[in-house]
């Protein structure tokens, strides 16, 4: 099945947006078949929250697993926007989930070494976005639930509500029609869940965006305009409620938080150790290094260029500086690009004093033996003050050339 078949989406206000009509779900086991869900009826229109509700062993995760074509009906039939879901294959069924659906889990689900950013990111990277765009519309979806000053943090570096903030941006950012919770408050605190509901709320009314929320709380399902409740596999009740809990009132109206370090806060304000961590900004991408020698080539051809037709002379300076603004400039773009950020202060002086022991090693071998009078030479004969002065001189250049590409390296990387 061709992606663009998927991609037509209900979002005029009122219209069915899921259809479930004699949905069953039975399951085979050693002891006999299971009738997780029987003859379910349910329509959800467009821009409706709902919340599922329903003790363990109900069917409500059942029907979670359904809606989010994670499974399908034993018999009955199930349509999305239009789109018979049940009828499609496995392929298909998940193109349908990339599609049209943005997934909201109780356990946040986020990669632990990644960045915020480059979490949300993660749905777009499966759709083939180029990198650009990927990076836009994720600062766009973080932006969207108040974390757009934390998109370089890693989870660890992020509170419990944080965390699921950016599960509902990873949602988001694919600008789905239907949101499906699974519990997503489950790991959270009192103050931290309203704080959640609040958002959820307020990507219903002001984005339309349609909600399904799983929950067995019944405080947490009276956040929701609709709570349809399940027993042994069907809908006990189906009932809308007029005045759903306003979650932003009722998180208002908690008493203060008690003195301490407050929710959300930085954590490294916190963690001494978490701080030098974020200063670090973690390992410097391979490509980093391989862009400075590529740069550093290319500026060098530059100014040899630049010494035969405009100087018709030979300028070792204009040679060494060309190359090593080539090296600092590409540095500074490939690790935006890689990191989705600039590189940190500690990442440039790493990149510039590794990357200049790094080629004085490497340049070693050919200085003492390969040029017409090797440098090995010129230190015969000297006095050991001789060799301890001009052995300082060796160390003193590389620092000063380790200092030139660090400063360079902050004047071509981009802002923040």
């Amino acid at each position: 099945m061709a992606a663009a078949e998927v991609l037509p989406a209900v979002r005029a206000e009122g219209e069915v947006l899921i259809a479930i009509k004699e949905v069953a779900k039975d399951y085979v086991s050693a002891a006999g078949v299971v009738r997780a869900l029987r003859d379910v009826d349910i329509d959800i229109r467009h821009g409706e929250f709902v919340a599922v509700v329903g003790t363990s062993g109900s069917g409500k995760s059942t029907l979670m697993n359904i809606l989010g074509c994670l499974d399908r009906p034993t018999h009955g039939t199930y349509s999305l926007a239009g789109l018979d879901v049940g009828a499609r294959t496995n392929d298909g069924r998940a193109i349908v989930r990339n599609r049209l659906i943005g997934f909201i889990f109780q356990g946040f689900n986020l990669l632990p070494r990644t960045t915020a950013l480059e979490n949300v990111e993660l749905p777009l990277q499966y759709r083939g976005v180029p990198a650009a765009q990927r990076r836009k519309r994720a600062l766009e979806a973080l932006a969207q639930v108040g974390l757009q000053d934390r998109v370089h943090h890693t989870p660890n570096q992020l509170s419990g509500g944080q965390q699921q903030r950016v599960a509902i941006a990873r949602a988001l950012v694919t600008d789905p029609p239907l949101l499906l919770a699974d519990e997503p408050t489950g790991n959270l605190d009192t103050r931290t869940s309203l704080e959640v509901l609040a958002l959820l709320q307020q990507l219903n009314k002001r984005d339309g965006i349609t909600i399904v929320l799983v929950t067995h709380e019944h405080d947490i399902a009276a956040c929701a305009s609709r709570v349809i409740t399940f027993r042994d596999g069907r809908v006990l009740t189906d009932i809308a409620q007029e005045k759903p809990l306003d979650a932003a009132r009722a998180l208002a109206e908690l008493p203060a938080p008690q003195e301490g370090p407050a929710q959300g806060a930085d954590v490294e304000e916190e963690d001494p150790i978490l701080a030098a961590r974020i200063k670090r900004g973690g390992p410097v991408p391979f490509a980093v290094h391989a862009a400075m020698l590529g740069g550093s080539l290319l500026g060098a051809l530059v100014g040899l260029l630049y010494n035969g037709v405009v100087l018709q002379a030979k300028v070792a300076w204009i040679v060494l500086i060309a190359a090593a603004v080539g090296e600092s400039f590409l540095a500074a773009r490939v690790g935006r690009r890689k990191l989705g950020r600039p590189l940190t202060g500690d990442q440039r002086a790493r990149v510039a004093l590794g990357y200049t022991i790094g080629t004085a090693l490497l340049a070693a071998p050919f200085l003492l033996y390969r040029v017409p009078q090797p440098i090995a030479t010129r230190f015969e004969g000297l006095t050991t003050g001789g060799l301890v002065l001009s052995s300082l001189v060796f160390v003193l250049a590389l620092a000063a050339l380790a200092l030139l590409r660090f400063l360079l390296l902050s004047l071509f990387s981009p802002k923040k």
